[in-house]
């Protein structure tokens, strides 16, 4: 006969709802312990309805966790991109016939030690500078975050003599970027015959590669000292485009690949920082016919923001709560905690020029003397004509002036043969397009030519003097006494 069971004996679990910790465990200590591994019972397989043992450890709850949040964070970022592709000033520039935000789709495959943008999406915008032979394409580009500081990035398109097409510093080759290109093929009966990549710089050749491969019938050329940082990868030289081949100096009027009706004069200057490898060059183009320079960072004209920067960016930056802003008063850099108190929130069309003063001395300063209204500083470089941008002054080309440099000779020598061309308009690859000649390059680079003592406001440029200083010190920016010679 069945022996009763006592009323206050806990009934052990069944075989199939048993924990394999506990089935492991001594006997005595089988019910007074808890699961060693703290398992949830989950219902078996073989059972409907009833739990079993579970296999899942709490390191794969965390693992799908973050896989969820990123996947959330990758579609917030998307709809952002795509929303915000609309310019505050469209002028006279043109996008792509269908208009689909997909036309824009672009995901950078491996972003920088700084989170470049956009991430998923960019617009691009046309216009033609001389009519029937020179055309500027520009996206956005800059530095996410939460400090989105964004400026323009311009790929030129040149028709040169004998036929075809010439491309100067490639953008990223979305599908709404090469219907705008196409379009231009199409209408003058040519087809893009050239590429050049102008710079060694990894912003502007990031998107070289895929730009290549859209035109497989292109000659490809690229600015002497490519490299791959921090070590030199198969093709380095070459800009990771097997087809490419590296432009020499004097390579004009037909010579070598470069086409009829173009001469072009490169800047090469020695190891700057981090290593022997580690180079800086840059080809600035004549284009005779239309009596135009291209160049790529060498000198910027400052004005109005450009289409790719929209209205949500400016308004953006305007806002006093934004996260630079908000930062930077909490860690009580740049007297922005004092200012910040007297400060009135400005809307409308002044609160989207602020917001352009902003990010425009931003990327160009890093720090200026008034964070909050830059309006003195910004207003000191729209008078000139042509400026060297301050961070490639000060961080690359240094604080000029001596003759036992040789990287401010180069720079002095550079600019003097380039200022030898007959030019009208001035195309850089950032900012605005300017309409400048020999006289306004020449002032430009007056403190690399030993005409002048300071290219910026001190005020403005203390907080890149600082950095140099710190890098020089930690000799990551060469200086003659320590500089190698070129690998």
């Amino acid at each position: 006969r069945e022996r009763p069971r006592p009323a206050n004996r806990r009934r052990s679990a069944p075989a199939s709802m048993r924990c394999g910790a506990l089935n492991d465990a001594r006997p005595r200590s089988r019910a007074r312990r808890r699961c060693p591994i703290s398992c949830r019972l989950l219902p078996s397989p073989r059972s409907k309805g009833r739990d079993t043992t579970a296999s899942a450890l709490p390191a794969d709850g965390a693992f799908v966790g973050g896989v969820a949040a990123v996947a959330l964070a990758c579609a917030g970022g998307f709809q952002w991109e795509i929303r915000n592709c609309e310019p505050a000033e469209k002028g006279s520039y043109v996008t792509g016939k269908t208009g689909s935000p997909l036309s824009r789709l672009y995901c950078l495959g491996v972003p920088p030690i700084f989170l470049a943008v956009p991430f998923f999406a960019r617009a691009t915008f046309r216009a033609e500078v001389v009519k029937g032979k020179v055309w500027v394409f520009e996206q956005r580009q800059g530095i996410g975050l939460g400090l989105n500081t964004s400026v323009n990035v311009r790929m030129t398109l040149l028709k040169v003599e004998g036929g075809g097409l010439f491309v100067y510093n490639p953008i990223a080759p979305t599908r709404e970027c090469l219907e705008l290109v196409r379009e231009v093929e199409d209408e003058l009966g040519e087809r893009v015959e050239c590429i050049l990549l102008p710079t060694t710089t990894f912003e502007h050749k990031q998107f070289f590669r895929p730009f290549c491969k859209t035109f497989p019938r292109a000659r490809v050329l690229v600015s002497p000292g490519q490299y791959s940082w921090p070590f030199n990868g198969p093709n380095a030289w070459k800009a990771g485009c097997t087809r490419a081949k590296v432009l020499l100096d004097g390579d004009d009027e037909g010579i070598g690949d470069l086409p009829p009706g173009l001469e072009v004069r490169i800047l090469d200057l020695p190891p700057v920082g981090l290593s022997a490898t580690v180079r800086f060059s840059e080809v600035a183009l004549y284009h005779e016919s239309s009596r135009t320079l291209l160049v790529c960072d060498a000198v910027i004209r400052l004005g109005r923001p450009p289409p790719s920067i929209s209205r949500r960016d400016l308004e953006e930056w305007a806002d006093d709560r934004n996260t630079a802003i908000t930062g930077l008063r909490l860690l009580g850099l740049f007297g922005v905690r004092e200012k910040w108190k007297e400060r009135k929130e400005r809307e409308g069309a002044e609160g989207a020029t602020l917001g352009w003063q902003r990010m425009a001395m931003t990327s160009l300063y890093f720090g200026m003397r008034d964070i909050l209204d830059p309006s003195a500083s910004f207003q000191e470089l729209v008078g000139r004509k042509l400026v060297v941008p301050p961070v490639l002054g000060t961080l690359v080309y240094g604080p000029g002036g001596r003759d036992e440099d040789e990287v401010a000779a180069a720079v002095a020598n550079w600019s003097e043969s380039v200022a030898a061309w007959d030019f009208r308009t001035v195309i850089p690859a950032h900012f605005d397009i300017a309409e400048a000649g020999s006289a306004d390059w020449r002032a430009a680079f007056e403190v690399w030519r030993g005409k002048g003592s300071q290219a910026y406001p001190e005020e403005d440029v203390k907080c890149l003097a600082d950095v140099r200083e710190f890098l020089v010190r930690r000799k990551i920016i060469f200086e003659p006494a320590n500089r190698p010679k070129r690998s």
